[in-house]
């Protein structure tokens, strides 16, 4: 099952994390903009408190704040593309310059990614890598077969796409991204970085291509 957390406090300017796993099992977490009580309080009443490892479809702030309060109590595997490492602990790459507090993760586990890696977790759910470059240069989506789920990140949104102005962002290579991501099955269901839901189908369709 796939738990969504959006935060919609101006002040808390985050992106969606997903909690993905069987209930009274461990879970895995797909980027981790804020770990706030609720979420604490949903992974220990459905997952026994056990957190397996943490994917992380980039390296900007709004996608990565909550890991080192995650890792107070928690010492889970964090999954970023390689070369995006960089981003962790620097706040010029991850845009947290610019906030009151800039973001630096004190990580101490830390898995590089390739295109096509896939990781399979204790809950026997399983992630295929897919690179697509353009937000930044080692952005990447995550599928999930049982779940028929693409985490795609801010790589592409319902009816938008992510910027690509901001630091190792491309505009080529985003368009090379998309390209990629339009033709993956229709039925698959899309759980962004921001906003709400959406499906491969409703974001690519024939006259788009």
């Amino acid at each position: 099952m796939i738990k969504t957390f959006r935060f919609n406090d101006p002040d808390d300017f985050s992106a969606n994390t997903y909690v993905v796993g069987d209930k009274n099992q461990g879970c895995v977490i797909v980027d981790l903009g804020c770990y706030n009580q609720k979420v604490i309080d949903y992974i220990k009443e459905n997952h026994n408190g056990i957190v397996y490892g943490v994917l992380l479809t980039h390296g900007h702030f709004d996608h990565i704040k909550g890991i080192n309060e995650l890792i107070k109590t928690h010492q889970p595997t964090l999954f970023i593309f390689e070369g995006e490492e960089e981003f962790l602990i620097n706040s010029r790459l991850n845009c947290s310059i610019s906030m009151d507090k800039e973001v630096v993760v004190d990580y101490k586990n830390l898995y590089l990614l390739d295109d096509e890696d896939e990781i399979k977790f204790a809950n026997n759910y399983m992630f295929k890598v897919i690179h697509t470059p353009g937000h930044t240069k080692g952005s990447v989506c995550y599928y999930l077969e049982k779940e028929n789920a693409l985490f795609s990140g801010d790589t592409l949104f319902r009816g938008n796409i992510g910027r690509c102005d901001l630091p190792t962002g491309s505009i080529k290579d985003m368009q090379n991204s998309l390209k990629k991501l339009s033709k993956l099955n229709k039925s698959i269901k899309v759980y962004p970085g921001h906003d709400d839901y959406t499906t491969i189908e409703k974001e690519f369709n024939e006259e788009e291509k």
